[in-house]
């Protein structure tokens, strides 16, 4: 599964009467080989998906490719453009798309290739008839190292297209008909992966997805570094650091007594992960992995390697993860109401203008996040999802905090994904500054 729009935007770079290379990147559990498989559809086409190998083994392996795919003969030959040259100018005349997948092992082993790619485009090639797909899910290489490595090359590139994760609200609208509960412990696990979004409906619960992936550790080994940066070299220290922090030791101050680092050399592997996107911070020396799936794999699996060998998935599911996956999944909970209100401001369902709609990280654990209106006016959000019904008493912490904090904050707004008590719904329509968000049906009260 994946957003129809960037097929789309794909598509129009392909009809164009000009010659064009287009990047696509992001994380291949994202659908990017499904964008890529379906942009192919109808068309003279060329995938060649890189490996890490020599300049020459690269070029051998892209020449067999070329031939095996397009039975076109192609004369050997050491020099790309001369390969590449021979299928666009084939007599049948026809556009070509030409895909570099994981392209970035081509530029690494030969940084000036990208100038034979232009130079084809605009120099050996007539108008309309060749697209360059380039394809990586090196997130951290394309943003970081790409444009050092090819220069000025890279203004060439016609469209830069990042294939992004599905948010809490586009999940939702994938599976309008889920349960909301089922709906956010799903997306507690899966994340937006929209990868793994194909084979579920209405009907799936968490439970079946965290059984059949519990199934597949029976079947093969498992390996314990499978969600490591791929560049990493010192696998022990980055699985120490998200171990603790699966496990709520968050702070800075208490991972750097937990695993002995120095101060200097423990920021230095943080960042490394919040440069790959697994980790992020939280307000001032704090931590916490945001990827979904990474943060359930060190919660609740790797602690548990022996067993997860050893112990069949039920029998696994009931000792290890039952029990915890209630507070695992409330983490979540709080970016669907943050969602809900992005939607409603965006509908204009609000009766304010609202200036932003940002986490609160608040040390009193009481606020969730902050809704702040044009004006300064501060609204004070606060969220519960495995209670059988928000207390009085969330309402009562939520005042304090906020005195505490010193908000500027006029009203409080309540989430509940089960409801809340008679007291509550009583105050609520006494007290105009204090609303009721329900969030099996999402409807201000």
């Amino acid at each position: 599964m994946y957003r129809r729009s960037d097929l789309t935007i794909l598509q129009e770079i392909f009809d164009r009467s000009t010659n064009d290379i287009a990047l696509l990147y992001g994380e291949r559990s994202c659908g990017l080989l499904e964008i890529v498989n379906d942009l192919m559809k109808d068309k003279e086409c060329m995938y060649y998906r890189a490996c890490s190998v020599s300049e020459e083994a690269q070029k051998e392996m892209f020449y067999a490719e070329l031939f095996e795919q397009t039975k076109f003969p192609i004369i050997p030959s050491e020099d790309y453009e001369k390969m590449i040259t021979s299928y666009i100018n084939d007599p049948s005349g026809r556009k070509k798309l030409i895909i570099l997948d994981d392209f970035q092992f081509i530029i690494k082993e030969h940084p000036s290739f990208i100038n034979f790619l232009t130079y084809l485009l605009f120099e050996k090639c007539e108008n309309g008839r060749v697209m360059y797909l380039l394809v990586s899910d090196d997130i951290r290489w394309i943003e970081r190292d790409m444009v050092k490595i090819i220069g000025k090359k890279s203004s060439e590139i016609s469209r830069v297209l990042k294939i992004n994760e599905y948010s809490p609200m586009e999940f939702r609208d994938c599976f309008p008909d889920m349960p909301l509960s089922e709906m956010v412990a799903i997306y507690s696990f899966i994340g937006g992966k929209s990868m793994y979004y194909n084979g579920i409906t209405k009907d799936t619960t968490l439970h079946d997805l965290i059984l059949n992936q519990l199934h597949k550790s029976e079947q093969e080994y498992y390996n314990a570094n499978l969600f490591l940066p791929r560049e990493i070299r010192e696998p022990n220290l980055y699985n120490t650091l998200l171990y603790y922090l699966a496990a709520g030791r968050c702070k800075l101050n208490d991972l750097y007594k937990l695993t002995g680092m120095e101060r200097a050399k423990l920021s230095v592997y943080l960042k490394m992960l919040m440069d790959c996107g697994i980790v992020e911070k939280k307000g001032t020396g704090s931590y916490w992995i945001k990827e979904s799936m990474t943060r359930f794999y060190y919660r609740f699996m790797f602690p548990h390697l022996s067993s997860l060998a050893t112990t069949g998935a039920n029998r696994f599911y009931k000792k290890f993860i039952e029990n915890g996956l209630s507070d695992f999944i409330a983490d979540i909970y709080p970016l669907f109401c943050m969602e809900q209100i992005k939607w409603l401001k965006d509908r204009g369902r609000l009766n304010f203008n609202v200036a932003s709609i940002e986490e609160f990280y608040d040390k009193y654990k009481a606020i969730d996040f902050t809704i702040t209106a044009v004006g300064s006016n501060v609204i004070a959000c606060s969220c519960s999802y495995d209670l059988p019904r928000m207390p009085y008493t969330r309402y009562e912490d939520v005042k304090e905090s906020v005195k505490k904090n010193r908000l500027n904050c006029e009203n409080i707004w309540l989430f509940s994904a089960t409801g809340f008590d008679e007291k509550l719904c009583e105050l609520a329509k006494e007290d105009p500054s204090l609303k009721l968000i329900e969030g099996s049906d999402q409807r201000l009260h």
